[in-house]
């Protein structure tokens, strides 16, 4: 008797994930019309640009609601859990990683792009060739970034790189560091906090600008940006939407863009 009812209950809560699955995988793909709020992920370091877009989409008469998170890696999770419609905050690079290391499907929208510079600043040194021996450098503790930043450090000759041991170059990589370099990993949107304690801090001229500093006031930039786009990310079956594509239309408006430049000062370029 106690086994037919195991089988039983067993059966419910198979049908019942399955039902839940089935919700889930249609509801990312829902049209949203303009009677629908679209919800659109980002943090306090873009917001006031995502706000504009916001604007011009009212115009436009929809209506969207901006959340703000607080972590880098949170919006990403939520839009993969379906809660909210979108994000701009993420490079593409940092979306395929995510997408692989979550089983996730999130992708760029075609048509609105901008990025950041990444850059080397310090508030000690005025030159690389100034840092010295035993320095503490922050870096991003994800894998693309650190990939970038550590590639960078070695285009700059202050470290060599061996062979990679996996997707991206790691501190396990590093086969020279003949200047006995220390590393200190945070998240990417943190690496400001130690700029005026570290030797220097490999970040965003965007994260630079949202913790108060100069954002151009860096030793020199990487030169990699049009690699690292940015834009509207949403589940895959979404980007042809047509609120997905009326986003990418407000964006390429004058309008938009004199605001944007406005907002950011050349701390994020679009393109």
């Amino acid at each position: 008797m106690k086994r037919k009812i195991l089988s039983i209950l067993s059966m419910m809560l198979i049908i019942l994930i399955a039902s839940c699955s089935n919700k889930t995988s249609s509801s990312s793909n829902t049209e949203k019309g303009k009677d629908d709020t679209i919800v659109i992920g980002c943090m306090a370091l873009n917001a006031e640009a995502v706000e504009e877009i916001k604007r011009l989409m009212e115009n436009e008469g929809y209506k969207m609601e901006v959340k703000i998170f607080d972590g880098n890696n949170l919006p990403a999770l939520a839009l993969s859990a379906n809660e909210i419609d979108g994000l701009i905050l993420n490079h593409k690079p940092w979306i395929d990683t995510f997408n692989k290391a979550n089983n996730s499907h999130l992708v760029l929208v075609d048509g609105f792009k901008y990025a950041s510079l990444n850059a080397l600043y310090s508030s000690k040194h005025k030159t690389v060739e100034d840092i010295p021996d035993n320095a503490v450098i922050t870096i991003s503790n994800d894998p693309s970034n650190m990939d970038r930043g550590l590639r960078f450090l070695e285009k700059l000759g202050l470290l060599k790189l061996g062979e990679k041991t996996g997707e991206f170059y790691t501190m396990i990589d590093i086969k020279e560091n003949p200047k006995n370099i220390k590393f200190l990993e945070v998240e990417t949107t943190s690496t400001a906090g130690s700029y005026a304690d570290a030797d220097a801090t490999i970040t965003f001229s965007s994260v630079m600008k949202n913790a108060g500093f100069d954002a151009h006031s860096y030793i020199v930039e990487d030169g990699e940006y049009n690699n690292f786009p940015t834009g509207l990310v949403v589940n895959s079956g979404n980007e042809n939407s047509q609120w997905a594509k009326d986003i990418v239309k407000v964006t390429q408006t004058e309008e938009y863009k004199n605001k944007f430049n406005e907002i950011f000062q050349g701390a994020y370029i679009i393109y």
